[in-house]
């Protein structure tokens, strides 16, 4: 399966969407932000080529890592024992994830992620893992009849989904989720690290982050990049598929503890 490498036409592409939004990059930052987008591309041809790997095994996989690693004294020897087992698609998000928050993780190991955790400092690993295997967590409740509800518990949000939430539950069978879908959040997340702000809402190319979507759906020759913009708003909107940015002082953290 052949990577997909930016061009110099896609970098002046890429250019145009960020001007058309009025942002100027420093020329370090512009080309890192390339990087991210190319990467960004990679892991959706990954993702479409391995569609039709189960997403509610990943879901399940991720959520239990982050569970166990918010634990008071989270079990380290568990949790790279999971990291190992993870589905494809698991590895894919936290190889991905990781070299947003540290780059030099994935470029210095032979198999990225997988191969860092193997051996990494407990405290940084925890710490790592409660920050990039999920989008963040929320209060979940269930109904228990009559108007009652059971006492809330912390869920993570793992592909924009929290169990047991009424809005993007995982229910039985497979989670109604396209790669499209995620190519998008990708980008999202490529555009408010290399800004520092949110891209703003919208489903056409008239805004700088539409155009940028519309550009890559283009040169990958998919389909109704409008509709998938209106899917990931949506989705953001209803907290169901937040931009997942980690902070400065988590990334600082985490610095620290390398």
């Amino acid at each position: 399966m052949p990577a997909f490498i930016l061009r110099a036409e896609h970098h002046a592409r890429i250019n145009d969407c960020l001007w058309k939004d009025g942002i100027r990059l420093d020329p370090e930052v512009e080309k890192e932000f390339t990087n991210r987008v190319e990467v960004s591309i990679n892991a959706f041809i990954k993702e479409r080529h391995d569609s039709e790997i189960p997403y509610r095994e990943a879901h399940r996989a991720l959520r239990d890592l982050w569970l166990i690693s918010i634990e008071d004294d989270p079990p380290v020897g568990q949790i790279r024992a999971r990291i190992a087992a993870l589905p494809k698609i698991g590895v894919d998000l936290l190889n991905m994830r990781a070299s947003q928050v540290i780059p030099e993780i994935v470029e210095t190991e032979n198999d990225g992620f997988l191969s860092w955790a193997k051996d990494a400092d407990p405290e940084t690993l925890v710490q790592m893992i409660r920050v990039i295997s999920a989008d963040g967590a929320k209060r979940v409740s269930r109904s228990r009849g009559r108007g009652k509800r059971s006492r809330a518990r912390l869920e993570p949000l793992v592909f924009g989904q929290a169990r047991g939430a009424s809005a993007g539950a995982v229910k039985g069978g497979r989670p109604r989720h396209h790669p499209r879908d995620d190519l998008v959040m990708y980008l999202a997340i490529d555009w408010s690290i290399a800004t520092g702000a949110k891209p703003l809402p919208g489903r056409s190319d008239q805004g700088g982050f539409g155009d940028l979507v519309h550009s890559v759906f283009q040169w990958l020759h998919e389909p109704a990049p409008d509709q998938a913009l209106r899917r990931y708003w949506e989705a953001v909107k209803t907290q169901r598929a937040p931009i997942w940015r980690p902070s400065r002082k988590t990334i600082s953290t985490l610095l620290h503890h390398l």
